[in-house]
């Protein structure tokens, strides 16, 4: 008891904020005790409370910027502090388009899949260089006769070429996403949530909908816990706010 009891005390709650490089605020960063395992994610204006005991570790994280880590020391303790996340230029940005805004991760799809020309693809094509023979056949009074052509500058600017780099840049896109879709798509997640946050299905759709719009970025993490902790801080201060604007709606309808 006497060891339990020393323990509780000697926890201090460490507050901050984390900010990038032009000193905006970083919401919904992820802020991890290593040494505890505990795990939290900061607000919507980046401010953050922690328990910690002097010595721990503590990482920042957020997609897009490179993670921090402090020790932390008695300055922590009494202090309001800053952490400076700075971009990681390994990510790059990217566009993802949805054929409809309110579904852009599939739950349950009960449809086959939209095959678009020259963009849907299984497996990404060989970069096409200047210099590389490809094989075809042309036609001459109605008979085709084998050819060959020698791919340059111009053959690599014209349609065809465009549209398989972007069939292959969309491929890598789905690479980079694809632990977020596996995450969303288990029915566990959207029944734990639901009943949670007391929503129905187009209120649950509808804050899935206002965290992509706002925070794209968190489609590309891979983390499960680091999901499960945005996610849980979304829900928490959106549900009621997105429960009265479409109790609001059905009212004046």
């Amino acid at each position: 008891m006497v060891l339990g009891a020393h323990w509780l005390v000697a926890q201090n709650q460490i507050q901050g904020m984390v900010v990038d490089e032009n000193e905006e605020p970083i919401g919904f960063c992820h802020v991890h005790n290593l040494t505890l395992e505990l795990g939290k994610v900061s607000d919507m204006q980046g401010k953050f409370v922690v328990l910690a005991n002097q010595g721990d570790s503590i990482r920042f994280s957020y997609v897009g910027y490179k993670p921090a880590t402090i020790a932390v020391n008695n300055s922590h303790v009494v202090h309001y502090i800053k952490i400076t996340l700075p971009r990681d230029s390994v990510l790059l940005p990217s566009i993802t388009i949805y054929a409809d805004k309110y579904f852009k991760v599939p739950l349950k799809p009960q449809m086959d899949p939209l095959i678009i020309p020259g963009v849907s693809v299984v497996d990404p094509p060989e970069p096409v260089k200047a210099g590389d023979i490809g094989f075809g056949a042309s036609g001459v009074g109605g008979v085709p006769v084998p050819g060959a052509v020698i791919y340059g500058p111009i053959t690599y600017f014209s349609r065809d070429e465009r549209e398989k780099r972007k069939a292959a840049d969309a491929y890598e896109e789905t690479r980079e996403t694809i632990s977020y879709q596996k995450f969303m798509a288990n029915d566990t997640v959207r029944i734990h949530l639901s009943r949670r946050f007391n929503l129905d299905s187009a209120q649950y759709t509808q804050v899935i909908y206002r965290l992509h719009e706002n925070f794209p970025g968190i489609q590309k993490a891979y983390m499960k816990n680091e999901i499960w902790h945005w996610l849980l801080s979304y829900f928490e201060q959106n549900s009621p706010i997105i429960k009265r604007n479409m109790m609001m709606r059905s009212s004046n309808e």
